[in-house]
Formats: structure tokens, sequence, C-alpha cells
């Protein structure tokens, strides 16, 4: 029996010395318009329903993803729960992939996911019928549609946007101490200009208690200058990680457009243009669908998205580096 499925793809984003992620955007809400299946949508209630439908098992048998969609050969993972994510409008799954799964991915034979899904199906042996009703899917690397999150894998040494969000965390609490630190100072100098008269003692009583105050005041505005000086390096450091982690998403940026390798990444990071051209290889540009080279998007693209991203946090001070990176990325491709 041909069951009518309809197919749509998201980005994994593998790179050397990661390790392969457990969980994969299935699925998002939007309308569509399919060389096949025509124009459709996909609303909230359609992932939430595909959610119950899988918690109720009404299939009756474990899903699985596959490869290219030939649901009836090998398995390349398997799902053990689906989470609805982003005030319901994304659909994730929680996989085990199988190792020779993971070994396509890390070697990016295959980066793309296409679920599976019916709007309704009938259980052949009981006859009840269920609306949105999720198959599985399989890996394939023709996307059809756009904007879906990238599965980045996470590096073994640490997720790099933990470490800028580390960073930016960081510099805020450094901030913060400076002006407490300054403050702090302008109050020592209050003190020793306010410093009341001494009474009348002989002199060498009244010089001998002034220079113990002074002393006093002199240690703690040494202190708070030592303190502030420490709070200065520490910042530079912070701004220096900041600054890395920034041409790490740069980079991953480059990535998952195809418009860069892992050999060029060193040359990168370094600021290295000869050399990153020089390392750059033939690269697919159909997947995203725009055109230019590496150091254009260097030169321009990356540039403009840091930026976007950076005003996105100034209007929203709750909103982390990488969900700001990622919404500005949308806005840009826009």
């Amino acid at each position: 029996m041909r069951i009518n499925k309809t197919s749509f793809y998201s980005s994994i984003n593998l790179d050397e010395n990661k390790t392969v992620p457990s969980e994969v955007q299935v699925l998002r809400i939007g309308k569509f318009n399919h060389p096949t299946y025509g124009l459709f949508e996909i609303t909230k209630n359609t992932l939430s329903e595909m959610k119950a439908n899988f918690d109720a098992n009404v299939r009756g048998l474990d899903m699985s993803f596959d490869y290219f969609h030939d649901s009836e050969k090998e398995a390349s993972a398997w799902v053990n729960s689906l989470e609805l994510r982003e005030n319901g409008n994304e659909l994730w799954a929680l996989v085990e992939w199988t190792p020779k799964a993971q070994t396509k991915l890390m070697e990016r034979e295959l980066r793309y996911f296409s679920p599976d899904f019916s709007f309704k199906w009938t259980d052949p042996e009981k006859g009840m019928s269920y609306n949105n009703v999720l198959f599985g899917g399989g890996l394939t690397n023709r996307p059809f549609v756009k904007e879906m999150k990238a599965i980045v894998a996470t590096e073994n040494k640490g997720d790099f946007m933990n470490e800028l969000e580390k960073a930016q965390s960081l510099i805020k609490e450094l901030e913060a101490r400076n002006v407490k630190l300054s403050e702090d100072m302008k109050e020592v100098e209050k003190k020793m200009a306010a410093m009341p008269a001494m009474p009348e003692m002989p002199a060498a009583d009244k010089v001998a208690e002034l220079e113990t105050q002074i002393a006093a005041l002199q240690a703690e505005l040494a202190k708070a200058k030592g303190d502030m000086e420490l709070m200065s390096a520490d910042k530079v450091k912070a701004d220096e990680a900041k600054v890395l982690a920034e041409k790490e998403v740069a980079f991953t940026l480059l990535m998952t457009d195809g418009k860069a390798c892992a050999a060029q990444k060193d040359a990168f990071i370094k600021g290295d243009m000869s050399e990153f051209i020089k390392l750059s290889q033939p690269v697919n540009l159909k997947a995203t669908g725009r055109s230019g080279d590496g150091v254009e998007l260097v030169d321009k693209e990356v540039e403009a998205i840091i930026k976007l991203a950076d005003e996105k946090q100034k209007a929203n001070p709750k909103l982390d580096r990488g969900e700001a990176i990622s919404l500005a990325k949308k806005e840009f491709k826009k």
C-alpha cells in the first residue's frame, strides 16, 4: 500500500574532533509548496498531534530513522522521545545513532535529515484513523525546507557557544566590579579630604596620629587600585575569549553554508586571509542557494550578522549570544 508522505530537511553540520549530537530538529511550523504534494501548512497542532501519536505508540512499533527514505532497509538511528520546543513551533527527536550513521555524519557523507509523515493514517488491522502521524525519517543530502536549525556537533573540548556566553557573563561581572571600585576610590578620596581637625596635642603625637590615618587610607586606596588593575587584566582576557568565540561562530556559519572547509579554520581564526584562500577547496554552493566565496562571506556577511546579533542583544539583554546570532543569520538571509 502506498502511504502519502511529505519530506522536510534540516541541516546536520559536523566537523573534525566533534561528536554526533543526539538530538535532531524534525519539523517546524510554516506554509509550504511542495513540487509533488502542492500547498499545505504545518501548524502547532500538527506537531502536537505527531508527538501525542508517538507517545501513544499508535503504529505499534519503535520509530527509526533510515537512509534516503528507504524504510525497508537498515536503520540509521532509533528514536527515544519527541519534544516540542520554541513554544510548540518546533518538533525535536532525541535519538541513538547506529555506528554506521555516526561514521557517515562525522565524515560529512550525509548532512541533512528528512522526516516521513502523513496527515492521516489508518491502522490496517484495527481500522482506526489518526491525524498527523510521524513514521520516522531519513538522512539525505537534498534539502527542501530552508531555515531549519543546524544541528552542530559539540566539540570534545567544550561547546564554543557556552564559552562565548561565559566570556560575556564575565565581562558584565568585571564591568560591575569596575564601577564599584571606582566608587570605593572616590569614597576613600573624600575621607582623606574631609579628615577632621585633630585636637590640640603635643606636636609629636599629632604628627604620629596623622601619619597613621594617612597610611591606613593610602593602603586602602592602593588595594582598590590593585584590585582594579587585576580586574582590567581579567577583562582583557575575557574580551579576547569573546573575540575568539565570535570567530568560531563566524567560521561555523561558513562551514554550515558550505563556503569553507576544516583545513581553513586556523587561518581564519588568525585572520590570515592569504592562507585562508590558499587552503580553500571546491565547495557545493547549491545546498544554500547562495553565491560568492568564503572571503566575500568573511568580509561582508559574517560582519553584518555579528553586528546584527549585537543590536538584537542590546535591544533584548535577556537574549543569549547563540540565539542572537541564529536570529541575525535568518534575518540577514531574507
